[in-house]
């Protein structure tokens, strides 16, 4: 009798021995997806950042002549002067089979735009920027 009291109870050690490990590991789990999903996200950040902050170099620097030249193409539909262009998931122009990362930018003034870029339909960073003519 005595010796099968003694195998319950290890049996029962062992059970919850296991059932801490596998949730230690669900933990562990759970922590390295999330660091994966944020690792990405910041990734995401930081091309769009770089998208947006080049085509206002651009802009500020060249005008819209300067946009055209770099295969931003020209909506003439709307009313406020827009460019877009499509970007590859290392930041470089592609056409629509590649395109990741869209960048737009909206000639709000003369002197005034605002650049975004978007992907997967949702916008990753907005900047406006201003330049000043040198007359």
């Amino acid at each position: 009798m005595n010796r099968k009291n003694r195998s319950s109870v290890m049996m029962m050690e062992m059970i919850v021995a296991v059932f801490f490990f596998l949730l230690c590991a669900a933990v562990c789990i759970q922590a390295f997806v999330k660091a994966d999903l944020l690792s990405k996200r910041a990734a995401d950040l930081n091309q769009s950042v770089l998208i947006a902050q080049s085509t206002a170099e651009i802009w500020k620097a060249e005008g819209e002549a300067g946009l055209s030249g770099r295969s931003y193409s020209q909506k003439k539909d709307s009313p406020v002067q827009t460019y877009t262009m499509m970007f590859d998931n290392r930041g470089n122009t592609s056409d629509q089979s590649h395109a990741v990362y869209y960048g737009e930018l909206k000639v709000i003034s003369g002197l005034e735009a605002e650049v975004t870029v978007s992907k997967d339909g949702k916008t990753l960073y907005s900047l406006t920027v201003s330049r000043h003519d040198a007359d």
